[in-house]
């Protein structure tokens, strides 16, 4: 898993309602005309404060982030790149706004000029060489990413996407059809992937809620037989938890793979120990990609 690095300070050159629970901002600044090209669904860490109050930055050293003793820390929130235009040095970060959360307060009240931090960008996904198909589903939180993704792949390959989002108004115009599944009429993203046949050669990319990312995943796996290097599935918020324990339970979970002798080598390693430290088990067990 590699290190991130900390970009030059930015800030807010633009926002925008995309739907009632979707919040753009723009973000500017030359350092991301140097940036390299972003994997679709890569994810920065962005660092943003209240209103009016500056936004400190980390400083990389060997044993990793390290804060400048006395300064107030900004809040810290892992987020999809939705754009990254480096002729322009713009990056587009797209927010779910859901619940009383820091990044919806702030991605609401954000305005041109305001001060924002980057580390970043990292990750990102690319299906097996192997894939015959690819199938994406998530919740409002993950459209961002389905979004990159369906721009991203290879038009000649079969992709199939399924969402999960409170009602039609939530529903975006994407690069590709989307099947969407609406909770206020009783709608599930679980149940729309076990109505739907999973092949051995399907790649699977999945993220959301913890719980009903967990499920899907054993669904997958347990019962659809789909491997491992074919599932990768994601935890982007857990349901009654805050982003503090969230964050808490990856320190948790490498300090228990370290006591079970279990090398954690991928994020998808991490999450899955995470699952299982934050929702009560988790019978696959954590090995090597391949396994």
């Amino acid at each position: 898993m590699a290190r991130m690095a900390v970009l030059p300070p930015l800030e807010v050159v633009a926002t925008e309602r995309v739907t009632p629970r979707m919040q753009r901002v723009v973000l500017g600044g030359d350092p991301l005309r140097a940036l390299e090209p972003v994997a679709p669904a890569a994810h920065v860490r962005l660092l943003f404060a209240e209103p009016g109050a500056p936004v400190t930055l980390p400083v990389p050293g060997p044993s990793g982030l390290t804060w400048p003793a006395g300064a107030a820390r900004p809040y810290a929130r892992s987020m999809t790149v939705r754009a990254l235009d480096r002729g322009r040095g713009t990056l587009s970060i797209d927010i779910a706004l859901h619940g009383d959360s820091a990044a919806g307060r702030w991605a609401t009240a954000a305005h041109p000029g305001d001060p924002v931090g980057v580390v970043g960008p990292g990750g990102g996904w690319t299906p097996p060489e192997d894939a015959r198909e690819v199938l994406l589903a998530g919740d409002e939180t993950a459209v961002p990413a389905i979004a990159a993704l369906l721009e991203a792949l290879p038009c000649h390959a079969p992709v199939h996407a399924v969402v999960e989002t409170h009602d039609g108004a939530d529903e975006q115009e994407l690069a590709r059809p989307v099947r969407w599944v609406h909770r206020a009429a009783g709608g599930t993203l679980l149940a729309a992937l076990r109505d739907r046949p999973v092949a051995a050669s399907t790649a699977v990319w999945v993220a959301g809620e913890g719980h009903a990312v967990k499920a899907i995943r054993e669904h997958l796996r347990l019962h659809r037989g789909l491997a491992r290097t074919h599932c990768h599935a994601i935890r982007y918020w857990t349901r009654g938890r805050s982003h503090e324990d969230c964050d808490a339970t990856f320190g948790a979970a490498r300090a228990e793979a370290a006591r079970r002798g279990i090398t954690l080598v991928t994020t998808q390693d991490v999450h899955e120990m995470s699952y299982e430290l934050m929702t009560g088990g988790f019978p696959i067990p954590v090995g090597p990609p391949s396994a």
